[in-house]
């Protein structure tokens, strides 16, 4: 019951309420003309109507289920940084202990506090495109007086699946989830100090 509730729920957030209302009552209508047909008793009945029910009224809803599904191992497997180049930067942007100057009173980087040659780009690639459609987003960060990518931000977004179209107010869709916490500010600190160096520890190293 427990597995029976959470699809319920999600059925409930991933589309408008008469919709869902309408499908409940099919597949309960199915259910039922079929379990009265199967032969045996009635906990046979019981588990073919069951059955039934399901595959009808989850049908409807599986490419959204399968989307959110698929996105969220991604989020977790595969969206992340990487770097590719280091940049010296001059003393400037360096406090005495070493720090960067360049973040915020928040945590994250200002990009106001750095050189005017570094641009946020960003790069959308089809991952899948089929019945369901997710896009791979490359946040690319460049260095226009060389044109090199020093380092990117991978993440994932899917759109949502064809029930949504008949909600009242539908969305696109959705992407990994960026919560702006401590995690992620520390995350965006280690990708910009990995990519950033200072003349001074540039020499030591």
């Amino acid at each position: 019951m427990t597995f029976l509730n959470a699809l319920l729920g999600f059925t409930v957030l991933t589309g408008p309420l008469w919709l869902i209302i309408v499908v409940l009552a099919i597949a309960i209508w199915v259910a039922v003309k079929v379990a009265r047909r199967v032969g045996g008793g009635g906990a046979t009945k019981m588990a073919v109507g069951v059955l039934v029910f399901l595959g009808v009224f989850f049908v409807p809803f599986a490419d959204e289920m399968a989307g959110r599904i698929y996105l969220n191992y991604l989020c977790a497997t595969e969206a992340g940084v990487k770097v590719y180049q280091t940049v010296e930067l001059p003393a400037e942007y360096w406090d005495e202990q070493g720090k960067p100057r360049y973040l915020a009173s928040n945590g994250f980087v200002d990009m106001k506090l750095l050189p005017n040659r570094f641009a946020w780009h960003k790069v959308n690639e089809a991952y899948i495109d089929s019945v369901i459609k997710i896009e791979k987003w490359r946040w690319q960060l460049m260095d226009k007086e060389t044109q090199t990518v020093l380092g990117e931000r991978i993440t994932y977004m899917r759109y949502f699946g064809w029930i949504n179209h008949f909600s009242p107010a539908p969305n696109i869709g959705e992407g990994c989830r960026y919560l702006g916490g401590q995690k992620e500010r520390q995350q965006e600190q280690d990708f910009f100090r990995d990519i950033l160096k200072s003349a001074s520890s540039i020499r030591q190293g």
